[in-house]
C-alpha cells in the first residue's frame, strides 16, 4: 500500500513546508522529501511549486490531493466499519459547527457520545457563517450543526430547532423591555457586530434604505467570548440567537429581543449531513446521537424562553441508516 506516501505528501499540502511537515510526523525531511519525489517521478510532473518561504500545490498536486484526502477518508471509514462487526466502534468523527453551538451545546453531547464509545476521536472546527457553504461543500467533514440555509444543496437536515436572531442585551438597557425590535430601532445606540455579518449585510441594507438610519459598530470582533463580555460590560447592543447566551439568560444577566425583520426573526439550526456521504459507523453514530441532543438542547431553549422573548421549535428527523 502507498499509505505513507499519500500521508506524507497530505502533510506537506497542509502545512505548506516539507521540514515542517516533517517535525508533525517526526520523521526526517529527507523522508519526506525523497516520498514527494517518487511520486513526482510517478505522475510525470511535478506536485508543488518550491519557494524559499515553503511550497504548494500545483494543478497536478491539487488533483492527486483531492484522491489523497478520498483515500485516507475512506481507509479510515472501512477501519471503522470492520471494528463495527466486532462490536467496538473505532474512527475519527469531522464536525463543523457555529461558535455558539461549540460554547454551549457540543461539549455536553462529544462528552456523552465519548463515555458510550471510547473509541471514537472527534474533531470539532468552529466555521464563521460565511465559510459554511465552502466546508459543506469540500467533503473533509462528515456533517455540521449550523444555520439551515437553502443555498447549502445536497445535505439532509436530520433535525433542527427553530429560533430567531435577536438584539442581545444587559436587562437595564432602554430596549430590554420590548418585545420585539428593528435594526432601525438599534440604530439610535452604541451595538457591538461580529466580523462576519453574513446575515445581517444584505437586511440591513433593506432596512436602512427604508428608514434612512445605519448602524455604527463601537466594537467588532469574530469572537462570541469576547462580545459576550462587550454585551455584559454594558458597551452595545449585539446580534446573535439567544443559543451562545442562554446561561447569562437564565440568570438574568442578558436579554435577548427577537428582531422583527422576517429572515432574522425564523431562523433554523440543525444536523446538516451531505447527502451523497457514505457515512462510517462512528459518524452514524454520532448524527444520531447529536440530533437526540439537539432535540433536547431546543427543549431546555424553550423553557428558558417561555416568557415569550424567543421562537424556537422543533422538527426531529432519524438520522439515515
Amino acid at each position: 500500500m502507498h499509505s505513507v506516501a499519500l500521508r506524507y505528501l497530505n502533510e506537506v499540502a497542509r502545512l505548506g513546508s516539507i521540514r515542517r511537515a516533517a517535525e508533525s510526523l517526526n520523521v526526517a525531511s529527507s523522508a519526506v522529501n525523497r516520498q514527494v519525489l517518487k511520486l513526482e517521478a510517478l505522475v510525470g510532473t511535478p506536485l508543488f511549486e518550491r519557494s524559499r518561504t515553503g511550497v504548494r500545490p500545483t494543478a497536478a498536486g491539487e488533483f492527486l490531493l483531492r484522491h489523497v484526502r478520498e483515500t485516507m477518508t475512506g481507509y479510515q471509514r472501512t477501519l471503522a466499519e470492520i471494528a463495527g462487526l466486532a462490536g467496538m466502534v473505532t474512527g475519527t468523527v469531522r464536525i463543523i459547527s457555529l461558535e455558539s453551538l461549540a460554547v454551549r451545546f457540543l461539549p455536553r453531547a462529544i462528552e456523552a457520545l465519548s463515555a458510550r464509545h471510547p473509541r471514537v476521536t472527534f474533531t470539532v472546527l468552529v466555521v464563521d457563517p460565511g465559510e459554511i457553504a465552502e466546508e459543506l461543500r469540500s467533503e473533509r467533514n462528515d456533517f455540521g450543526v449550523l444555520f439551515v440555509d437553502r443555498r447549502f444543496g445536497g445535505m439532509d437536515v436530520i433535525a433542527d430547532i427553530r429560533t430567531a436572531v435577536g438584539a442581545v442585551m444587559r436587562p437595564n438597557h432602554p430596549l430590554a423591555k420590548r418585545r420585539r425590535l428593528t435594526l432601525t430601532d438599534c440604530a439610535a445606540y452604541p451595538v457591538v457586530m461580529l466580523h462576519d455579518r453574513w446575515l445581517l449585510d444584505a437586511i440591513m441594507t433593506t432596512e436602512f434604505a427604508k428608514s434612512g438610519a445605519r448602524l455604527a459598530p463601537r466594537i467588532v470582533s469574530n469572537s462570541i467570548e469576547f462580545m459576550r463580555q462587550m454585551m455584559l460590560s454594558d458597551l452595545g447592543i449585539g446580534f446573535f440567537t439567544p443559543v451562545g447566551f442562554l446561561d447569562e439568560i437564565r440568570r438574568g444577566e442578558l436579554v435577548h429581543v427577537p428582531l422583527a425583520e422576517p429572515r432574522l426573526s425564523d431562523s433554523r439550526i440543525g444536523v446538516l449531513v451531505p447527502k451523497r456521504r457514505r457515512q462510517s459507523p462512528a459518524a452514524l453514530l454520532a448524527i444520531n446521537q447529536i440530533a437526540a441532543g439537539l432535540e433536547e438542547f431546543g427543549r431546555e431553549m424553550n423553557a428558558i424562553l417561555s416568557d415569550g422573548t424567543s421562537v424556537s421549535g422543533i422538527q426531529p428527523r432519524s438520522a439515515r441508516r
